[in-house]
């Protein structure tokens, strides 16, 4: 349960004598909110909350200073505060305020906290209803899109019409897991939560889903490219763009295959499936054994080979058409004389019983060994 303190602000901006007074909200989420005093009582709070004050302890600007230093470290979201008549806050606080990026709110002496709260929490309790509905449209699109009864009417009812644009992204960094949490993850699912993009967002074993609404596949890739270059542990599969809630299923389909081969077959720790070229074949193969008869047909004696011998010609084999067949270029990847690689090719077709060269011999070959990766 949380909402953007922005949409927090707004519905009070109107009707309560309270003031903005940094730059911006700088996109803080707010969880709950707690009316806090004094200074040694900040510790216990949990993060993501917006913090009311009488001001009746805001006596100096060393206090002030302290205060706000306190509730960032603590990872609250925003700070409202009651200023006597004709009090203002010192230009160094804002400048403090702003520099933490930390929310900072001037309420009049006889704001209303209480009516304030209530208000607050009511849109918190209506946006948690609201992401319970939409998580619950998104699950029944991916997992039973013929029962369109299940989820168009939520998805539509929350601003997810028909007639918008769709793609589904899956999202992991299961290096930060412990046993109790994944801090990472969380901070991502709610920065994808409240970024600028309308989203639905939810977790399931260590993987977010993702549906965007309304975005160009571009604008999107390019989004996660830079959330993948700041974190390498971060792993992203995009999947094709939709123009019907009813094929939200096959944008998530797509998604979950360029998610897994960025875990497999392909060095990346991003990939969105228009780009996986062959892949985008090889992923479709519904039946394991088709991909793994073709591979035993043709690359099985070679596999067996190394396996009793100890040897590595399967690996010798696939340097060797990843530099375009060249002896000559495979030899200096593999530290060896040109002569010792034409040896080792000339073993290659000898175990395989046919020549690796010939044209369908390379594309079976080329096959086998992206088959083989995604395997791994």
């Amino acid at each position: 349960m949380a909402v953007a303190l922005e949409e927090l602000y707004a519905e009070i901006e109107t009707k309560y004598m309270v003031k903005l007074r940094t730059e911006s909200c700088f996109q803080k989420v707010i969880e709950w909110m707690h009316v806090v005093e004094e200074i040694e009582f900040v510790k216990l709070l949990h993060g993501n909350e917006l913090i009311f004050n009488s001001g009746l302890l805001y006596v100096s600007t060393e206090w002030i200073m302290k205060y706000i230093e306190e509730l960032d470290r603590a990872g609250a979201g925003g700070l409202i505060i009651s200023l006597r008549e004709k009090q203002e806050f010192p230009p160094e606080v804002l400048d403090y305020a702003n520099k933490l990026r930390f929310p900072l709110f001037q309420a009049r002496w006889d704001t209303p906290y209480v009516d304030i709260m209530r208000l607050f929490a009511n849109v918190l309790l209506k946006n948690e209803q609201k992401e319970t509905n939409l998580i619950t449209a998104l699950k029944n699109a991916i997992y039973y899109p013929a029962n369109e009864e299940a989820y168009l009417n939520h998805f539509e009812r929350h601003g997810f019409y028909r007639n918008m644009y769709y793609t589904m992204v899956l999202v992991s960094c299961h290096a930060y897991s412990t046993e109790k949490e994944n801090p990472i993850l969380k901070q991502l699912e709610r920065k994808l939560m409240y970024s600028r993009y309308r989203t639905v967002v939810y977790e399931k074993q260590g993987i977010l889903f993702v549906l965007v609404a309304d975005e160009k596949l571009e604008e999107i890739q390019e989004a996660f490219e830079e959330l993948c270059r700041r974190d390498e542990n971060i792993y992203v599969g995009i999947g094709t763009r939709v123009h019907r809630l009813q094929d939200i299923h096959e944008s998530f389909e797509h998604a979950l295959s360029a998610y897994q081969l960025t875990k497999t077959a392909i060095d990346t720790n991003i990939l969105s499936y228009d780009k996986l070229g062959i892949y985008k074949i090889l992923s479709n193969i519904k039946e394991p054994d088709i991909g793994e008869g073709f591979i035993q047909e043709t690359l099985g004696a070679l596999l067996t080979y190394d396996a009793d011998n100890g040897t590595d010609y399967l690996h010798i084999l696939q340097v060797f058409f990843e530099k375009e067949c060249s002896i000559l270029h495979a030899s200096q990847a593999l530290y060896c004389h040109k002569n010792t690689m034409a040896y080792k090719i000339n073993k290659v077709r000898e175990i395989l019983g046919y020549d690796p060269l010939l044209n369908e011999n390379r594309t079976r070959i080329m096959i086998s060994l992206y088959l083989l990766k995604m395997r791994q």
